[in-house]
């Protein structure tokens, strides 16, 4: 996924770095067994339209990239564009990637039903 504005084009890629990163931010410790929650919070964030968390996606998804993404490129982003497209197009990255798609597939059935 790239995001491109004003000449500047920023890459975003959702694999193992990324999974990685959002267990880490995302998890929790319950009977002494590490609980790995990322990809569940994340999407269950998006779809509820969490800007915030939008926001921390595509950087986590930046991180290992060059150029780096700031917030302000973002901000001036949403400010240009919305962000109704944005979530659209993050959701449908996570659902495309090896490492997050089969949860955010089942994510997106239950929110549904």
């Amino acid at each position: 996924m790239e995001l491109m504005m004003n000449e500047k084009t920023f890459a975003c890629k959702f694999g193992y770095g990324f999974l990685k990163e959002i267990n880490k931010r995302y998890s929790v410790e319950r009977g002494g067994m590490q609980l790995k929650l990322g990809v569940g919070a994340i999407v269950s964030n998006l779809l509820l339209s969490d800007v915030d968390t939008l926001f921390e996606v595509l950087l986590i998804a930046n991180m290992t990239e060059k150029p780096r993404m700031t917030v302000k490129f973002l901000e001036d982003y949403v400010e240009q564009n919305g962000t109704k497209n944005l979530f659209e197009e993050v959701i449908d990255e996570l659902k495309k990637s090896e490492y997050t798609g089969v949860m955010t597939s089942k994510m997106l059935e239950e929110a549904q039903a």
